[in-house]
């Protein structure tokens, strides 16, 4: 699995890796969204009505079943109440407080480590008595909130580590399942006798990068589904007296419902970790922009509905990026590893073309990588170091183009040609293209198309911009852009303020002071660069 890492960070970095983080499963059994398809299936398992006290029959024998269990396995159900609730984060925060002995412990087999029942407010269904006006009486069924108890099955599982099912004791019985890729990278290990170090969910050592990488690879989504159909044969049954059976009719199917997918980069140094993510938090509102995200996250239109925010997880700054229901966040995770990760909640937004079935993780997989590969691009793609004299000369001095036509440089000593260039780095440009048009619209009714097409010829003749293939807009190239950013932050905050501040003592002293000038002009480039290198950071 390739990781697009800045090439100024190689020196810095120990190993990376990219893996499935948080990935919750939900299971439906089809057929059970609507009051009449709840009525035939009643009608199929048997019941000649469909009132509560029905409903309440298939709800009390799915409770009996799971008590039973419990007790057979020896295993604790805990009832998450209101002081629980203050004192945890959430139910898995509990789950490694109370029981972090066993957590610990390298089982083999799978264990279920403990139960804990929640009432939460869900959709379901409910009946009312009727009567028409004819006197006429019948029950109808209905779709209504209402708070059913949840059961939350934490499972030291012996292929996917530690996860958890959850049961719904209601029509129609929605399920959830939760396992985490680190969770089941840390039991691929524990199985093969492997060494590592985790902080924080996270790997920071590992005795072979290359199994780590197989073990990611070689992940199926088949394994997490046989695992799911294995617990939830035990689990989710319905106890008759002296057995618990399941109908045919009472099948669920799983489909993704949250992915995160993960790629961690460890560093050498915590304190290098520390610095440059330093620089991320104060530069990453950039980033945030709609037209920007619908970049990151190939989309193939644009989408408006996006925010950024910078706050806190556990103590640990995060910057976070929102697009619909999808996002992108980055944080420093362990004091050494930089982590970020993009989280899928909404898989069809436009580009996407990611299916719900869970059968189709992988694909989520695949993108999330991408997405990720594109954040670190875009926050580390303006790498002035390689940007050389030659290039500099190229956009400073007159060329003759292939038909020996002489073409002007631009020249930003003029307000007008930096006003385009800043028009020509609005993030929307540099996305979706830009056509002679679009950037009137931008530029305002003072700029003629003649002068809009005059100025573009002057980069087009350097190979700053191309035309899109069957299309009529136009993109900057990278080199372009590297540019203009590097020459109007060179001009606007070094040359103009310098060359303001200092006229008036310099003004006197003559032509004859050449040579310090040329010093000063190096020495400001010379600064330039180095300050270049470290805002190379971010676009």
């Amino acid at each position: 699995m390739k990781i697009n890492t800045p090439k100024e960070l190689s020196n810095h970095i120990s190993f990376n890796y990219v893996s499935f983080d948080r990935v919750v499963l939900r299971g439906y059994i089809q057929g059970l969204f609507v009051a009449g398809s709840v009525i035939n299936m009643l009608r199929n398992l048997g019941f000649n009505k469909h009132s509560n006290a029905v409903l309440r029959i298939l709800t009390d024998q799915l409770n009996s079943h799971i008590k039973k269990t419990s007790q057979k396995l020896g295993v604790e159900i805990h009832w998450w109440s209101v002081d629980e609730k203050k004192k945890y984060h959430s139910k898995i925060d509990l789950i490694q407080d109370k029981y972090k002995s066993q957590l610990q412990k390298k089982n083999k087999k799978s264990k279920v480590i403990a139960i804990i029942r929640a009432v939460e407010n869900v959709r379901t269904f409910a009946n009312k008595e009727i009567t028409t006006k004819t006197g006429k009486k019948f029950t109808k069924m209905y779709s209504v909130n209402k708070f059913i108890s949840q059961y939350y099955i934490y499972i030291d599982d012996e292929q996917l580590g530690l996860c958890y099912l959850k049961l719904s004791s209601y029509i129609p019985f929605v399920s959830e399942f939760y396992f985490n890729g680190h969770n089941y990278l840390k039991k691929q290990f524990d199985l093969q006798g492997k060494t590592y170090t985790m902080k924080d969910n996270s790997f920071t050592k590992v005795e072979d990068i290359d199994l780590l990488n197989n073990f990611v690879e070689g992940f199926k989504p088949s394994l997490a589904l046989s695992r799911i159909n294995h617990w939830m044969s035990i689990f989710f049954r319905f106890d008759k007296g002296s057995k618990s059976t399941i109908s045919k009719l009472l099948q669920h199917n799983w489909f993704t419902y949250q992915t995160e997918i993960s790629t961690n980069i460890i560093f050498k140094s915590a304190k290098f970790a520390t610095s440059y993510f330093d620089k991320l938090l104060s530069k990453h509102h950039t980033i945030g922009l709609p037209d920007k995200l619908t970049e990151i996250f190939s989309l193939s239109r644009l989408k408006n509905n996006s925010k950024t925010t910078q706050n806190k997880f556990k103590n640990k700054a995060v910057i976070k990026y929102w697009l619909e229901g999808n996002s992108i966040k980055c944080y420093n995770k362990s004091g050494c590893l930089l982590r970020v990760e993009t989280t899928i909640n909404k898989p069809d937004l436009p580009g996407l073309k990611l299916k719900k079935p869970a059968i189709n993780l992988m694909a989520y997989f695949r993108y999330g990588l991408s997405s990720n590969n594109r954040y670190i691009e875009t926050i580390g793609n303006i790498d002035i170091s390689n940007f050389n004299d030659a290039i500099m000369r190229k956009y400073q001095e007159s060329i003759l183009n292939s038909k020996g036509v002489r073409v002007a440089a631009p020249d930003l000593r003029k307000e007008h040609q930096v006003e385009l260039l800043l028009a020509l780095l609005l993030t929307k440009n540099r996305v979706f293209g830009f056509r002679n048009k679009d950037l009137q619209q931008i530029l305002g009714n003072n700029w003629k198309t003649a002068k809009i097409a005059y100025e573009l010829r002057k980069l087009r003749e350097r190979g700053a911009i191309k035309k899109l293939k069957q299309s009529h807009y136009y993109q900057l190239t990278k080199e372009c852009y590297q540019w203009i950013f590097f020459s109007i932050f060179q001009n606007q905050y070094f040359v103009k303020p310098l060359i303001s501040g200092n006229y008036k003592t310099y003004v006197l002293e003559g032509s004859h002071h050449k040579d310090k000038t040329e010093q000063a002009y190096s020495d400001i480039k010379q600064s330039v660069s180095i300050i270049m290198n470290q805002f190379a950071l971010v676009s």
